[in-house]
């Protein structure tokens, strides 16, 4: 391994971090007064009850979470798997295309526990993915790659996406990765799961009568360079509308900003 590349890469990795963390810092402490001044003048779970607009139990909430650095994974045909059922094809060295000689029959493609176990047994490194997605018209399924049991929220340079016939039999899946994930320590707090609501709700973001289902941790893209990416903590937020219809929103965990991913 060269060290000395490695160093470089990791030095400019931490520099681009401070200078883009400092041109945000004028408009996340602006934006965290505008909160601060909501939070004293309203409770907010009192604003959300009255205009009913429910929630489960906000279980998950965590004081500190690094960010991470990663690179894009160059396939190498030589590291796969042998198997006489499977054609490998590489695009760019960085998109993995695998087409199955004999397709894989599913149980089921409705059922999460099927396409997991799919994984598992026929996709290259299928363990480090989490089902995201399953599209019944379009006949694919979607999952997102994880690092230390948190997901990496809609990277293209970290998913799997397997398509099925009208049989419901597997015949290809695409893949990109992430790799050398590291921890970036850093000192700052973790928003609460409570304060990502208000964020959502002071941005008019939360209809009345709507279910809030899901408060959770992952990480999303804060830069991207050719190879080389740092990701932030990051709140997923999905709800369910008066209508039945769903919208997820995501919100920097630290900053407090909700992102357009």
């Amino acid at each position: 391994m060269d060290w000395s590349k490695t160093k470089s890469i990791f030095i400019g990795v931490f520099l681009i971090l401070n200078v883009f963390l400092y041109s945000q810092y004028v408009n996340t402490y602006s934006e965290a007064e505008n909160l601060e001044l909501l939070g004293k003048s309203n409770d907010i779970e009192a604003r959300l009850k009255e205009e009913n607009i429910t929630y489960d139990a906000l279980t998950e909430s965590i004081e500190t979470l690094p960010y991470i650095s990663a690179k894009v994974k160059k396939y190498s045909l030589d590291e796969l798997p042998t198997n006489n059922n499977q054609n490998y094809r590489l695009i760019n060295n960085h998109k993995l295309v695998v087409t199955f000689k004999a397709p894989i029959k599913l149980i089921s493609t409705k059922q999460e526990t099927t396409l997991n176990d799919f994984l598992r047994q026929y996709v290259y490194e299928g363990q480090s993915f989490e089902l995201w997605e399953i599209d019944e018209e379009a006949r694919t399924a979607t999952f997102f790659q994880r690092f230390n049991d948190r997901v990496l929220y809609y990277n293209e340079n970290g998913e799997v996406k397997v398509y099925w016939n009208e049989n419901g039999e597997v015949f290809m899946y695409e893949q990109s990765m992430l790799e050398n994930i590291e921890e970036i320590e850093q000192d700052e707090p973790i928003l609460p799961p409570i304060q990502i609501l208000q964020t959502l709700y002071a941005k008019n973001l939360l209809k009345p009568d709507s279910h809030i289902t899901t408060v959770k941790l992952g990480y999303s893209t804060l830069i991207q360079e050719t190879q080389t990416q740092v990701l932030t903590p990051t709140w997923k937020v999905r709800v369910q509308v008066a209508d039945g219809k769903e919208e997820q929103y995501f919100v920097n965990a630290i900053e407090g900003k909700v992102i357009d991913i």
